[in-house]
């Protein structure tokens, strides 16, 4: 990879690039092919971030962090990565998507890697972004749209850690929706909803506005984790869209759910709308035994109601 930017404390913008759904990659071509691909992947997007001007930070598995000197330069270099996904030839009849966080601001740079808000925003605005998605903030953006940079706004969100409220937008990269800039509803018309997850001693609240998902997984890097042999490292997640959360499952052996009044449903690369209360299980099904049960619930949500079952 290239060479580090100089140290300091200097303004830079942060891209982070995530492969979605690669234990899917991995289970479809095993652990040799699907660490070949994801690594050509990364030396690809390695490639555009030099293109356009920028530095490779690090790559983490299936994650490439790039600084780049100017908000512009770092939203061609999305898009670009974004496009080449399009024509890359598929592998087994799959093409990997990525979803992409990217933000600009003041960075400490030291020894090569780069620290600071800036950073965290960025790194949470990629947990955020779906397949397909560049998620960015308004401040980022701001003059970028007389270049060309096509955008809609996503409303304000709260992210952990920070006092102030963050105003989310999506570069708009496919040619038949980047002809115009489309503005999103209002936060303050988007429904509160918050939600609690529970597992013996560990307990994770968000709420609708914050931009940052909430993950279940293995791996100690999870905002909940779960130690069952049957869970992947990352497992499922939280997202919030229009105040309301919704379980996105990216795991090898599926998600199970149990809503207060429903019967029990398995979620496998699929999403399910999270309402009320109930439990979840990564990898099993609730109906076995098992002390590895997440319990849920949800307020504010229009569709919310009951209690655990």
């Amino acid at each position: 990879m290239p060479g580090s930017p100089p140290s300091g404390d200097t303004n830079r913008t942060i891209l982070f690039a995530d492969v979605r759904d690669s234990s899917r990659i991995t289970e479809r071509l095993g652990n040799v092919d699907s660490r070949q691909l994801i690594g050509a992947l990364m030396t690809d997007l390695g490639a555009t971030t030099v293109d356009h001007n920028g530095t490779v930070i690090k790559t983490i598995g299936d994650e490439i962090m790039s600084a780049f000197g100017t908000p512009l330069d770092a939203a061609l270099a999305a898009i670009d990565m974004q496009r080449a996904l399009l024509v890359r030839p598929p592998v087994d009849d799959m093409r990997p998507q990525i979803g992409i966080g990217l933000n600009a601001g003041p960075v400490v740079i030291e020894a090569g890697d780069v620290f600071g808000d800036v950073v965290n925003v960025a790194s949470r605005l990629v947990g955020k972004a779906m397949a397909g998605q560049i998620l960015t903030t308004g401040a980022t953006l701001d003059g970028l749209e007389e270049a060309g940079i096509f955008s809609r706004t996503l409303g304000e969100h709260v992210m952990r850690g920070r006092g102030e409220p963050v105003k989310l937008c999506e570069i708009l990269w496919r040619g038949e929706t980047a002809q115009l800039t489309a503005l999103a509803p209002k936060f303050a018309e988007v429904p509160h909803a918050s939600l609690e997850l529970r597992l013996a001693d560990q307990v994770v609240k968000t709420t609708s506005e914050e931009a940052e998902a909430v993950t279940m997984g293995r791996g100690a890097e999870n905002s909940l984790v779960v130690a069952g042999t049957s869970a992947s490292r990352l497992h499922a997640k939280v997202t919030t869209r229009s105040g309301r959360f919704y379980l996105v499952d990216h795991s090898t052996n599926g998600t199970f759910v149990r809503q207060a009044g429903e019967d029990e449903i398995s979620v496998h690369r699929d999403e399910v709308l999270l309402t009320g209360s109930g439990f979840i299980r990564l990898g099993a099904p609730l109906s076995e035994e098992g002390a590895l049960d997440i319990a849920f619930r949800t307020s504010g949500n229009p569709d919310a109601g009951g209690s655990p079952p």
